[in-house]
């Protein structure tokens, strides 16, 4: 029973050691990682700014800038009093 027991342990230890090196050796994103990689694309590295009405948190792309200021919307743009165009 020692022997089969022994043999088990041993063939999952194989099995995990195999996914391990089957995971790193394939290509694409890696999980987890934090820094920043030089291949990723400006969508991804995106710059997010508080809203100068109501100060909530939009991405540069999504939002609008006026005379310098950055609003989270049209509405918010003209609410300020700034004239919009």
């Amino acid at each position: 029973m020692g022997r089969v027991l022994f043999f088990v342990v041993l063939g999952l230890v194989a099995w995990v050691f195999y996914k391990a090196w089957v995971r790193r050796s394939q290509p694409g994103p890696k999980v987890g990682k934090t820094q920043d990689q030089p291949g990723l694309s400006r969508k991804t590295q995106e710059e997010i700014l508080a809203c100068q009405h109501c100060g909530a948190y939009t991405p540069l792309s999504e939002g609008v800038m006026l005379q310098g200021r950055f609003y989270c919307g049209l509405e918010h743009a003209k609410a300020s009093g700034e004239r919009v165009l």
